[in-house]
């Protein structure tokens, strides 16, 4: 039950530019070079981030958000994550989650998971983003800096990076992939992140049986 009270955050990053699907091309004799029969792709050294950040527990799922980074190539940094996510939007996406599981659960507070992202600003308790986090009743779950990352967003994640690895047309602009990975967020079905959620301590137990490395989900 304790799980069913815990929304987890995280971030990913998509690559405009990376990997490319392969098509199969069919030719006659000699059309090895023509340029109709080649398969252009995009050198990884000119990929474009595309960052992106989720939120999800039992009955709930957020907005998707894209955060433009302000860092180097591309990377969203403190001052970005809190301007572009804890400002504008997590107040409003903490109140509906506690609603939620209030319903489930009266007398319970959700409790919130974060890796130890430096753009999280986990490393001192005197900066404006934990006393931002304070002031709205954030409470997180302590997190090791060498703690296996079990949240079950990741595979919310796989599964958009999978869909995308099966479209014909890669994206080649950041609006086009904002576009395509919205579409796939929008997708996941929330029985589904239900299941993930409750299948949650299963994993712990795995991950405790096998003393802390690589489990099989």
């Amino acid at each position: 039950k304790e799980w069913l009270k815990v929304l987890w955050f995280d971030e990913v990053t998509f690559l405009v530019g990376g990997r490319t699907v392969k098509q199969r091309v069919t030719r006659k004799r000699g059309e090895r070079i023509h340029p109709i029969c080649i398969q252009y792709q995009f050198h990884r050294g000119h990929t474009t981030p595309v960052n992106a950040w989720g939120a999800i527990g039992y009955g709930y799922k957020s907005p998707l958000i894209f955060i433009h980074g302000s860092g180097k190539r591309g990377a969203f940094t403190q001052k970005d994550y809190l301007a572009q996510v804890l400002a504008p939007y997590l107040e409003s996406i903490v109140n509906v989650f506690a609603a939620i599981t209030h319903l489930l659960h009266p007398s319970t507070e959700p409790l919130f998971i974060e890796d130890g992202n430096s753009a999280h600003g986990h490393k001192s308790t005197r900066n404006y983003y934990t006393q931002f986090r304070t002031k709205h009743g954030i409470i997180l779950i302590p997190y090791p800096s060498t703690s296996p990352d079990m949240n079950p967003i990741e595979k919310c994640w796989r599964r958009i990076k999978q869909a995308l690895h099966r479209r014909r047309h890669q994206p080649t602009t950041e609006t086009e992939m904002e576009a395509i990975v919205l579409e796939e967020w929008d997708r996941i079905p929330q029985e589904w992140i239900n299941e993930l959620v409750l299948k949650q301590e299963y994993w712990i137990t795995v991950l405790m049986e096998r003393q802390g490395w690589s489990t099989p989900n």
